[in-house]
């Protein structure tokens, strides 16, 4: 599992003094990119290589609420990778508090130079194998 920390902004919070919804998302994003970084699989990389993987799906369970200067602890893990499709699982955690404030996922596929679908599992092998090596439902 892969952690990245996220110190909340001003800018982040709404009139409530609390972060708007909207951002978590945002920080799952964060998130992805320093994690795939890491594993040797960085979106960078990627594009330069002509590979696309653009979010199909997203979702955020919102358990409490976080505020400006708050570090924000997201743990990351692959809940699912077949070559076709990658699913990313956040957990993000007030690291003060230690309370879990919001769980989510997002889907990915990935595409081609022309945007047609394609298994990274041929041609990719090496952005393949660093993703299988962490994934949870091998």
């Amino acid at each position: 599992m892969f952690e990245y920390i996220h110190r909340v902004h001003y800018y982040e919070t709404d009139k409530m003094g609390i972060v708007h919804h909207s951002n978590y998302i945002r920080w799952m994003e964060e998130a992805r990119v320093a994690f795939l970084d890491e594993i040797g699989a960085s979106f960078f990389d990627m594009e330069a290589r002509g590979l696309q993987s653009p979010v199909v799906g997203v979702s955020c369970k919102y358990r409490r609420p976080t505020r400006f200067d708050d570090r924000i602890r997201i743990q990351v893990s692959i809940g699912k990778y077949n070559g076709v499709v990658l699913k990313v699982v956040y957990e993000m955690y007030n690291e003060t508090t230690g309370e879990l404030a919001c769980t989510g996922e997002s889907e990915h596929c990935f595409l081609d130079g022309s945007g047609k679908p394609i298994s990274i599992a041929k041609g990719y092998t090496d952005i393949d194998a660093a993703l299988k090596q962490v994934t949870s439902d091998r």
